[in-house]
């Protein structure tokens, strides 16, 4: 009877969370449709890295200079060097407090010719793990190509790029560096259908019909990945995708992606939809996934908005509900993130918020986050 009567307890929570979410998150998302009916009608997007040239000095090799979230030019050579890092302190529910370096990533950028363009990006992930109570340390730290590619060039429609390149599936993956996304955490939607890298080939390019565009690119995986520990508990070893985005000249970009992944002796598939919207102070960029199940595997799907309203100057309020539905046992789950970004220069982000779950996810606890993101 006891079992019983706590188990009735727990479903009603359950519901009262769900609904408490449900409310905050239209709230929220009309609050954010309203400022951007009311905002001044002007142009404004997402504050660009870097700004003049903060030094130089004369080498052999031609002039090198600094500038402040865009790196280091080495004069004549076509060598850039760059990079980011970040560092958190967060505090999930029930849990110690943690401070640590999550990510060091240099970036390598060598354009020796005028359609070949190298890139690299390494990282040490996991550098510095600290909780209050002394726990922790850099056992977990690991060091990895995170991308690794070149691209050659034929013109603005056409470009083959190959190596290890993000998988581009929606928008978050493909721009998840710290410094430049609003939130600490990152959505489940972006984080656990799909991989969050490819090895392999891709063709990509954009067509310009009047004052809007059209991109594509078709990619695939046909050798082992790099790094695989770094990747998907499960990484797929064969894919193929396609992905078009349709940019307005009316401030909005809509896409589409599709991905099939060959992944322990079968195949997924995975469609996915995202936006990006902006006016005047407001933004609103939104995600969505769906992917089938075959073989052990079940289908998982999931969807996220995230409005962000600028209150000063440097200073942005931000919000996201997701919903995901996973395919492992555990519960679907609704989460509903608050918080605040403060830019004091382009290159330099500081966030803080809250999240809230009515159900714990593993892969995004509870919790305070914040942290501090720096584009070099």
């Amino acid at each position: 009877m006891q079992d019983a009567h706590h188990a009735r307890a727990a479903t009603r929570r359950h519901q009262v969370a769900r609904w408490v979410l449900s409310v905050a998150a239209a709230l929220f998302v009309g609050f954010g449709w309203a400022a951007a009916a009311t905002a001044a009608d002007v142009p404004w997007t997402l504050p660009e890295s870097g700004e003049a040239a903060a030094c130089s000095a004369a080498s052999p090799v031609g002039d090198l200079g600094y500038t402040p979230g865009r790196g280091l030019h080495v004069g004549n050579t076509g060598l850039t060097l760059g990079g980011y890092a970040d560092a958190f302190l967060n505090r999930n529910e029930g849990g110690p407090a943690e401070l640590g370096a999550d990510d060091v990533s240099v970036f390598v950028i060598l354009d020796p010719l005028a359609r070949l363009h190298l890139f690299s990006e390494l990282e040490v992930e996991d550098l510095v793990h600290v909780d209050d109570h002394g726990h922790g340390g850099t056992n977990e730290s690991s060091f990895l190509a995170e991308r690794l590619y070149g691209d050659l060039t034929a013109s603005d429609r056409l470009a083959v790029r190959l190596g290890k390149f993000l998988t581009p599936v929606g928008r978050w993956n493909v721009i998840h560096a710290q410094p430049l996304v609003w939130t600490t955490s990152r959505p489940l939607t972006t984080l656990l259908p799909f991989d969050a890298h490819t090895t392999g080939a891709m063709l990509f390019g954009s067509v310009l019909p009047d004052d809007s565009s059209v991109a594509y690119s078709v990619y695939g995986q046909f050798v082992n990945s790099l790094d695989p520990q770094a990747d998907q508990p499960h990484p797929s070893d064969r894919s193929a995708g396609l992905r078009l985005a349709y940019n307005a000249s009316t401030n909005a970009s809509f896409g589409a992606s599709y991905l099939a992944s060959h992944t322990q002796g079968e195949w997924d598939h995975l469609v996915g939809l995202d936006t990006l919207w902006q006016r005047g102070r407001f933004e609103l960029m939104g995600e969505a996934v769906l992917e089938d199940g075959t073989g052990n595997l079940g289908w998982q799907w999931g969807f996220y908005l995230q409005p962000v309203v600028r209150l000063l100057q440097r200073t942005y309020l931000v919000g996201r509900y997701e919903h995901f539905d996973q395919r492992t046992p555990d519960p679907q789950v609704n989460l509903v993130v608050t918080g605040i970004a403060f830019k004091p220069v382009p290159y330099v982000v500081l966030k803080a918020e809250y999240l809230f779950a009515d159900h714990v996810a593993a892969d995004s606890p509870p919790g305070v986050k914040t942290s501090l993101a720096i584009l070099f």
